[in-house]
């Protein structure tokens, strides 16, 4: 036996540490370097199979673990790999199909699988017309020879255990130009899951981004709007006014000696009279007005399509309200100051404020605890 015989003979008994020391101890020096390289090279092939299969193990059972059946198919349609789904479903309507061929009398050797699937024809369990079968021969040629997707619509099974899929073909081509076939379908149940989870979905989103709105645009403390969104309301309600020719008010309120409340009460009895003066507010106005916090203890106030004389005797009725229902701890009742403006024509929105304001200036001066208005 020469040194190459020799030394195959050892690489194809692997690691036998008996025969490599009987088989060096034969070779000369210059047959033992030899055999160490081929031993070397031996050894890096191993390796270099041994992480292919394991790559192939890995890709394979994610393969597998897809809920969808799929398969692969060489250029000639013939099957190469089914994952467990794709055999799951095959054989539970094979069992169907061939059933129903021994009732009816028929051929049932064409509805054999073996375990390799390798030379399964599923054409033989979906039930295509012959025109359909035809059909489908061609989708799966044309998808290959142009690495197009194709979908085409068939049925497993016969009478209630029948079920309508959609099969989708999709062909591909290696960078060594080998063409093959990968072959999905799926039934109305899947997509029907598919929709009511991402309707789940869509309908959790909505709401989270409801969520994000609400707490972008809304005052932690009290829940009135805040100061970031008035410029848009007063765009919206002027926009309105021109489109609908109608007109709205604005109410600028502010508690008397709040200042005070904070300073002999402290902070937290603040914190609530706030939040019960907008709970208040809310009560009182509709929905489509809005309550904003203009900063501190101020707030304004949108009352949309609403004459200047209805707004005043809604900001007097806010203002016994509140006088009514806000007090201390020492029951001594808080008020309010409000100042009144109707929108004018072309008017800006600063110019709007400022009225607004100096109204409710007046409001403080004049004695507080009431109402100033102007047209």
């Amino acid at each position: 036996m020469n040194i190459s015989d020799d030394c195959y003979q050892w690489l194809m008994n692997a690691y036998d540490s008996a025969a490599e020391e009987e088989l060096w101890n034969k070779l000369s020096q210059e047959e033992q370097t030899l055999f160490a390289e081929l031993r070397k090279k031996n050894l890096a092939r191993k390796e270099a199979v041994q992480n292919l299969e394991n790559e192939n193990e890995y890709y394979f059972s994610a393969f597998d673990a897809l809920p969808l059946p799929m398969a692969i198919k060489d250029k000639n349609r013939k099957l190469l790999f089914v994952n467990k789904e794709y055999r799951r479903v095959i054989k539970m309507y094979l069992e169907s199909a061939k059933n129903y061929a021994e009732i009816n009398g028929e051929d049932v050797k064409s509805l054999e699988m073996t375990d390799e699937i390798n030379n399964f024809d599923f054409s033989n369990i979906a039930y295509f017309s012959d025109e359909s079968k035809e059909s489908f021969i061609e989708n799966c040629t044309y998808a290959i020879e142009h690495c197009a997707i194709v979908q085409q619509e068939f049925s497993l099974g016969h009478g209630e255990d029948k079920q309508n899929y959609i099969y989708w073909l999709t062909g591909f081509e290696t960078a060594t130009k080998k063409r093959g076939l990968v072959s999905v379908y799926y039934d109305d149940s899947f997509f029907q899951s598919i929709l009511t989870r991402l309707n789940k979905k869509i309908v959790d989103l909505e709401k989270e981004q409801q969520n994000i709105i609400k707490t972008s645009t809304l005052d932690p403390l009290t829940g009135a709007y805040n100061r970031q969104v008035l410029s848009g309301f007063l765009e919206d309600a002027i926009k309105d006014c021109r489109e609908k020719n109608s007109t709205f008010s604005v109410l600028m309120l502010d508690i008397d000696h709040f200042k005070k409340v904070n300073d002999t009460y402290g902070h937290l009895i603040g914190d609530q009279v706030l939040q019960l003066l907008v709970m208040l507010l809310k009560k009182t106005l509709r929905d489509r007005d809005y309550v904003v916090r203009f900063g501190g203890e101020e707030f304004l106030i949108i009352l949309h399509d609403i004459s200047a004389e209805n707004s005043k005797r809604i900001a007097e009725r806010i203002r016994a309200l509140m006088e009514e229902n806000m007090s201390t701890p020492m029951r001594r009742p808080i008020t309010v100051s409000i100042g009144v403006v109707s929108y004018h024509k072309d008017e800006s929105i600063k110019d709007l404020l400022q009225r607004v304001d100096d109204n409710l200036y007046k409001a403080k001066t004049s004695g507080r605890n009431q109402v100033v208005s102007s047209d």
